[in-house]
């Protein structure tokens, strides 16, 4: 995801934190600013003004400071250098995570405490799983050896077993999206990001994987990321689906979505109608309506990577299992999902790819009526 930039959370030039410090002094010996400036020499408005970080104080200034409050200039300049280096870790682990930089400033603003309480917890959820084992490694000579269509079985027997959590996939995906390139996608449901702003994500998240998040508040920044991200693709690529027609009929007519989810009539409606728009208006945003089984799942970029879905999800399960996804890198395996998608996709009727007759059609679905499932 990185774009080259320096990891910081703030981009003001001052993100001084002796103002912080200051403050937490001064309310510990219950003083007020006019009291602290009394002891200082320093008008009360100024002294507001370093404590709000919009002023960086001379050093005479600080060491009078300093001397009010009985401790040494050293120990404004090892909290400066120790909030610095927390916020840099912050910035770090939210890169990680696939938080989009435009929020990185919400986090700017929060006490050390609760920096330092995100980063204990979020590196929990950051810790990757095993990816890269002889097992893995072993997928990937099946895929080359085979071909996808006859490496299904042995993929998803791997993926049940070592592949991917829900969160894991969650994140994983983030940083797929990040990349500009063109995507393609064999999805099972009709996917929410052209109006993901309509959507309860936590809702969205149970009823997908049927287990709650780690971290809710990590949704909202994973959904605008991929947002933003399906955007800057559609600026100068190619964004390709293919989904089961019989599933998407379901969905429009029931608002069925997956196996234990049913959302309302009118946020099924909108929901149309914002990819039906984006059909209408974007050609390179494209689908591929198929009459086909779809025997995996899969979201790819050609030139970044492609996370392969098994055609359940964990808690369809009855062997308890947790994995859900494999992620591959390796170009040559990249480049022979790349193609099975393109075999997929060429192999759909003309009329049922075509972005009028797919609009068409979805807008002829839903004056059908809706009808509980």
């Amino acid at each position: 995801m990185s774009d080259g930039t320096t990891n910081e959370l703030r981009d003001d030039q001052l993100r001084q934190h002796i103002g912080p410090a200051v403050r937490e002094l001064r309310e510990r010996e219950g003083w007020s600013l006019r009291d602290l400036g009394a002891r200082c020499g320093v008008s009360s408005a100024y002294l507001s003004r370093i404590e709000r970080g919009s002023s960086v104080p001379s050093f005479s200034i600080l060491a009078n400071i300093s001397t009010a409050f009985r401790v040494s200039p050293e120990y404004f300049i090892e909290f400066e250098r120790s909030a610095k280096e927390l916020e840099s870790a912050l910035a770090e682990t939210l890169e990680k995570l696939g938080v989009p930089r435009s929020t990185w400033h919400e986090f700017a603003d929060l006490s050390m405490e609760a920096q330092g309480a995100l980063v204990d917890a979020f590196r929990q959820i950051t810790i990757p799983a095993p990816e890269v084992d002889a097992r893995h490694h072993a997928a990937e000579a099946i895929i080359l050896a085979k071909g996808v269509r006859d490496s299904v079985r042995e993929l998803t027997t791997i993926a049940h077993r070592d592949g991917l959590t829900p969160v894991d996939f969650a994140r994983h995906r983030t940083q797929l999206e990040e990349s500009s390139t063109d995507r393609f996608l064999i999805i099972n449901r009709l996917c929410t990001l052209p109006a993901s702003w309509l959507f309860d994500q936590l809702e969205v998240f149970r009823g997908t994987f049927g287990q709650e998040p780690s971290d809710p508040m990590l949704l909202k920044w994973w959904v605008r990321a991929q947002r933003s991200a399906l955007l800057r693709v559609l600026d100068g690529g190619v964004s390709r689906a293919i989904y089961p027609r019989k599933q998407i009929s379901t969905y429009l007519r029931t608002g069925t979505w997956g196996k234990r989810i049913t959302f309302e009539a009118d946020l099924v409606r909108e929901h149309a109608r914002e990819t039906i728009k984006l059909l209408r208006s974007t050609p390179m945003f494209q689908i591929g309506l198929t009459d086909s089984d779809l025997p995996i799942r899969l979201i790819g970029k050609v030139d970044t990577g492609v996370l392969v879905l098994t055609p359940d999800d964990p808690v369809d399960r009855e062997d308890g299992s947790n994995g859900m996804a494999l992620r591959f890198s390796e170009p040559k395996v990249t480049q022979r999902f790349a193609d099975y998608f393109n075999d997929v996709w060429e192999s759909i009727p003309l009329e049922q790819r075509t972005n009028e007759q797919v609009a068409d059609w979805m807008e002829s679905e839903l004056s059908q009526g809706f009808a509980a499932p």
